[in-house]
């Protein structure tokens, strides 16, 4: 699989990166199979966090022994006591969240270290406060490597689910120096951080990593999948998997696109759709047009005959 520099990280990455959500609810045998085959399969790109049940223990059980195979990425600012909100921007809960993580994965370092699902306000002092401090004293410690943050998408209820807030706060962050690399909600289907996603890597050199890439987070997903006409786009033997991936993938600003699964088979064809490289420019541009146009036209199928 093709890797690319992940911005001011510096770190070569594959262009699919395993998502630990989905390892969660599964056994550990499951999970091991899943994570050895990841590697097996060319990815040396596993995000996980404090969040996701299991996971950190399942990738600390099943590939630790292969450590220099893979860059780690987890998350801090993880509540994980018990009590109040899941989320706390301070730095008992970094220092607290680094040190089980570490013990968790077994390993002496993160690669890159995230502060989870944050807006800009979320942070006291902002890019001189006591996280980002926090952060950079652990970094010249050597336990993480580099620093990142994912970008809140929220749920629902929120007004400005799920891509809204990456939208309004990407180059807010991405102007903070010691931000190397950010995780935005972004895909085919999910596409208003398209332009600032460009935007922040041009002017920044941030590592842009996507997530979100197949999930449909409203009930129009399948009327504008259907009006947009991009079942016509398909290379034979391709399926909207597939497509999708690569779509992202072939935004010149996006170095990694994070994917989770709970089956090997599922996740082998994710790595074939990555494998199979960025869409041609002629079909990039012309899914691009049907898009821009299929959210106005999603109840007419058939525009795309006319």
């Amino acid at each position: 699989m093709e890797k690319r520099v992940l911005g001011k990280t510096g770190l070569l990455v594959t262009r699919l990166a395993f998502g630990g959500m989905e390892l969660g609810p599964v056994s550990e045998s499951t999970a091991v199979r899943l994570l050895n085959c990841a590697l097996d399969e060319g990815i040396n790109y596993i995000d996980t966090s404090p969040e996701y049940a299991n996971s950190e223990y399942f990738i600390g059980k099943a590939i630790s022994h292969r450590r220099d195979e893979f860059i780690l990425a987890t998350k801090c600012c993880d509540n994980m006591r018990g009590n109040g909100p899941l989320y706390t921007f301070d730095r008992r809960t970094v220092l607290e969240n680094v040190e089980e993580s570490l013990r968790l994965l077994k390993t002496d370092h993160i690669d890159i270290l995230q502060i989870h699902g944050v807006l800009p306000e979320f942070l006291e002092g902002g890019e001189q406060g006591e996280v980002m401090e926090t952060l950079r004293e652990l970094k010249k410690s050597g336990k993480i490597l580099h620093i990142g943050l994912t970008i809140r998408n929220s749920n629902p209820a929120d007004y400005a689910y799920p891509a809204l807030h990456g939208y309004r706060n990407l180059l807010t962050f991405a102007s903070w120096e010691d931000i190397e690399m950010i995780q935005v909600v972004y895909g085919g289907m999910t596409r208003l951080s398209e332009n600032v996603i460009q935007k922040a890597h041009d002017d920044y050199g941030t590592g842009i990593v996507a997530r979100g890439l197949l999930k449909q987070y409203d009930a129009t997903y399948e009327a504008r999948w259907k009006a947009s006409g991009l079942q016509e786009l398909l290379e034979d033997g391709e399926t909207r998997t597939d497509f999708l991936i690569r779509y992202v993938l072939t935004h010149p600003a996006i170095t990694a696109g994070v994917c989770g699964t709970r089956g090997t088979e599922h996740l082998v064809q994710n790595i074939r759709a990555a494998e199979r490289g960025p869409l041609s420019k002629e079909i990039y541009e012309e899914a691009k047009r049907r898009l821009n146009y299929a959210g106005v036209v999603a109840g007419d199928s058939n525009i795309w005959k006319k």
